[in-house]
């Protein structure tokens, strides 16, 4: 059985006058409750919408204010059409220490580079820097820009890290190991850094890492050491570099492998000589823009 319905409010007609009917006037109050409110709700949401994007749009139906700018694109330095850009970073044997020219191997290149059209230089290599500083000025803005617009880019560092990292003649033997192994372990950690910046700025340019080789060969008593711990760095390097497209390491260990007439006076730099060898295989790894070695251009 159903419930009995709430009673409903009735009202009647006064019984003054002709009588019109017996049916009685009902009226819910429900009506009042809901529905009223209900519709005064909607009305009131629906002006609040149309002034809302009336504000917006403003009086002439135009958006107010202007558009957001669009993202800024790395910057590019602007060079002449046709120009060419060579940009070298690093140490000093990227600035050309030793070289009774000073020339370095960074003119040699570019001077091969230049047979098949104008190459702009730019050398910013500095003497006595060690991988840190070569992140350092690569993270700058400047060198940033310089690199985005470089068609090559050659790279040289570690060998201060390494020479700076050997101890005094005080040190034993573990103190040296450990050492050295605390220096290429920054060096490598450094070289990721600048090749992921390099390749973040400059997705297409090819980089060329100029590998490390041992000027203390002569010397019996430590040069199979010192061999050895060289090419344990230029193998680390050469996995570092794996993990980048486009990096390539240049050897430059068999070039002074017992070969003290390519050194400088210092024992220590390359000469002119050194630094025509380093050159020749520099662009021999270095590719033109139809995919040949610059060498094989001539």
């Amino acid at each position: 059985m159903e419930a009995p319905h709430p009673p409903s409010t009735v009202y009647r007609l006064p019984s003054t006058g002709p009588r019109l009917s017996s049916f009685p006037v009902r009226v819910s109050s429900r009506l009042w409750l809901w529905y009223v409110p209900a519709l005064v709700g909607c009305s009131a949401a629906l002006l609040f919408g149309i002034g809302f994007w009336l504000a917006l749009r403003g009086t002439a139906g135009e958006p107010l204010g202007s558009p957001p700018p669009p993202p800024v694109a790395p910057t590019r330095v602007a060079r002449p059409a046709g120009r060419r850009v060579l940009l070298v970073v690093g140490d000093s044997l990227a600035s050309g220490t030793g070289d009774e020219q000073g020339r370095g191997f960074a003119a040699d290149v570019s001077d091969l580079l230049a047979r098949r059209g104008p190459v702009e230089l730019i050398n910013l290599g500095v003497n006595g820097a060690e991988s840190q500083d070569v992140r350092t000025s690569v993270d700058s803005a400047s060198l940033r820009a310089l690199a985005s617009s470089a068609d090559w880019i050659l790279l040289s560092a570690g060998g201060n890290d390494l020479s700076h990292a050997v101890p005094g003649a005080a040190a034993s033997p573990t103190e040296a190991i450990e050492e050295v192994g605390q220096a290429r372990r920054r060096y490598i950690g450094n070289l990721r850094a600048i090749l992921s910046t390099l390749r973040e700025v400059n997705p297409a340019a090819p980089i060329c890492l100029v590998g490390l080789y041992n000027p203390f060969g002569e010397d019996a008593s430590t040069s199979r050491l010192s061999d050895s711990v060289i090419l344990s760095w230029n193998a680390a390097a050469q996995e570092a570099a794996l993990s980048f497209p486009g990096v390539s390491i240049v050897p430059t260990f068999d070039l002074f492998f017992r070969r003290p007439e390519r050194l400088a006076a210092d024992r220590f730099h390359p000469n002119r000589r050194g630094y025509e060898a380093i050159a020749q295989r520099i662009a021999q790894a270095l590719p033109t823009e139809e995919g040949r070695s610059v060498v094989s251009s001539r």
